[in-house]
């Protein structure tokens, strides 16, 4: 049966009880009401109706074949509703596999405001620093840290993670806080050393000549990011780490950024998710916040504020011109 607009025609027909009167409801003509069901009878191979000019009534064929169709467009009815309510309020299981430092920097300490936003999202979050098979392991998305190998996966770029360096304010009021990377490379340093490999991270730094790597002679290594930022607040040194992942640290004042004029933009942060024609709309909902959040959140507020005093400078500085010329 290819033809469902003429079931919903012909239910019409029968509620409304004549021909012209389901015309006027569905905004057609009463010939091309009755084209439509003749249509369905055909397709059929039984008679549904008993017309005269008087009157309508169903065939024993017509009666059954109407309180089918009734069940099946009110269950329609019911589903499109659902869907619509599901649009706007998701529901059900959601499955996010994370790399574990932004799991635990940047979504755990948000994921408050994301429950509140969507209380009937139930999610489900997996904390690996591995990439896998998403289709394979059920994931709906996950979100991943540095360039991405192809796939069949569709990816999102959310943003960067800006490097900051930062110490413990015991620190700096013991050794000062270094104006430069010459002055950097005399203090005392903690680095982060990738377990797979045993190499330590690469300083990386945005200057006016240009982005500079360096290989920093550290008098500490960890191969655990947390436990490099729990030393730092330690006060046993200086370290570089991604803004996030210092955030909670910097917000409470137990570690404060140095030379902000060297911030250089990191790793980038994408969120995955396999190809269909269309995306439920939980993960069209997880999308849509953590896209939010790392525009929010992914810029250090040393460069907000300092971005902010610039545009404050340069409006002062055109009214001062303004005025000038107005003088």
């Amino acid at each position: 049966m290819e033809d469902f607009s003429a079931i919903s025609t012909f239910v019409r027909v029968v509620e409304a009880k004549s021909f012209a009167a389901a015309a006027s409801q569905l905004g057609m003509t009463p010939s091309g009401v009755s084209r439509a069901v003749s249509r369905l009878e055909g397709q059929l191979g039984a008679r549904l109706l008993f017309r005269s000019t008087r009157s309508l009534r169903l065939t024993d064929d017509g009666a059954a074949f109407h309180a089918r169709c009734k069940e099946i467009l009110a269950d329609l009815s019911e589903a499109t509703e659902a869907l619509g309510h599901a649009r706007s309020h998701p529901v059900g299981k959601l499955r996010v596999a994370a790399h574990s430092a932004i799991g635990r920097s940047a979504l755990i300490p948000n994921l408050a405001a994301f429950e509140q936003r969507y209380p009937d999202i139930r999610l489900e979050l997996a904390m690996c620093d591995y990439h896998f098979d998403l289709n394979e392991e059920g994931y709906d998305c996950a979100i991943r840290m540095g360039e991405l190998a192809d796939s069949n996966l569709i990816a999102r770029k959310l943003g960067y993670f800006s490097n900051v360096l930062c110490a413990s304010p015991e620190y700096l009021r013991k050794y000062g806080a270094p104006q430069n990377i010459e002055e950097l490379k005399q203090h005392r340093c903690i680095n982060y050393v990738y377990p797979s490999s045993g190499k330590p991270y690469q300083w990386q730094f945005d200057t006016p000549g240009g982005r500079i790597a360096l290989d920093i002679d550290a008098h500490m290594l960890i191969n655990d990011g947390e436990s490099v930022i729990q030393a730092a607040v330690a006060g046993l040194g200086i370290i570089q780490i991604p803004h996030c992942l210092a955030a909670s640290a910097l917000a409470k004042g137990q570690l404060e950024i140095v030379m902000s004029d060297t911030i250089s933009t990191g790793s980038p942060v994408w969120i995955v998710y396999p190809q269909k024609r269309h995306l439920s709309a939980r993960v069209q909902a997880f999308i849509g916040w953590i896209s939010e959040l790392f525009e929010r959140t992914s810029k250090p507020q040393c460069q907000i504020a300092a971005a902010a005093a610039a545009a404050g400078k340069t409006a002062r500085g055109e009214r001062l011109v303004s005025d000038a010329q107005a003088a």
